[in-house]
């Protein structure tokens, strides 16, 4: 028998692995009975915990009576997500670089080295993983609170606009994406080590600049 928490995190990672392949679109309502058929489960309580965590993180959005939706996404919602991410993730960053361990910057850098073999791979769906860990991780070594809270939050919010860009261009940028953010990455990192608050908020705040860039266009 599989432990219910295997059972969950199942769930979890299928239905972001759906709207990555592009099962659904922004404006979809993702329906719990549809997806617990579609992936043969007996039960609709571990997809009802996993889209719960996703409402929680940002991701979808929920209406009254009619169940989680990828929310609608717009230029001008962009500009509004990544201006915050970036100003926010500026401050983890730099946080980072004022109160993480040696032994923190050493668990970051084979992080980017695990980002850095999971893009080689292909694995569309991994290296997302391990990016959320990165910036995750970075939060969490900045030793604030506050800070870790919204920056999990901003970072999924802004998801949906990175997932929808791979839905589109995934042919031709994915593979330059997966060369271009880990090296970016190992710069912030060199930052922290550096204990230099100043340049890796800095480094934090171009990267995520960035990746706003590269989507506004294409929305």
């Amino acid at each position: 028998m599989i432990k219910k928490e295997n059972i969950e995190e199942f769930a979890y990672n299928s239905i972001v692995a759906l709207i990555l392949e592009n099962h659904y679109r922004p404006g979809d309502f993702l329906l719990e009975a549809e997806i617990t058929e579609r992936l043969n489960l007996k039960s609709r309580t571990p997809v009802h915990h996993a889209l719960g965590q996703l409402v929680a993180k940002g991701f979808l959005e929920k209406k009254s009576k009619k169940g989680c939706f990828l929310p609608p996404l717009t230029p001008e919602d962009a500009e509004h997500v990544f201006f915050a991410r970036e100003n926010i993730e500026f401050q983890a960053a730099a946080s980072a670089a004022l109160h993480a361990s040696d032994e923190e910057i050493d668990e970051l850098q084979m992080i980017i080295q695990q980002e850095m073999e999971t893009g080689e791979s292909g694995d569309i769906i991994g290296y997302s993983a391990i990016n959320e860990t990165f910036h995750k991780f970075i939060a969490q070594i900045g030793k604030n609170r506050y800070l870790q809270q919204y920056c999990q939050h901003i970072f999924w919010r802004s998801n949906c606009y990175v997932f929808f860009r791979y839905y589109q261009f995934k042919a031709r940028m994915v593979e330059r994406e997966f060369k271009i953010s880990p090296a970016q990455h190992w710069k912030i990192a060199e930052a922290i080590a550096k204990r230099d608050a100043d340049e890796a908020g800095k480094l934090m705040k171009q990267h995520v600049r960035r990746t706003f860039e590269n989507i506004f266009n294409k929305i």
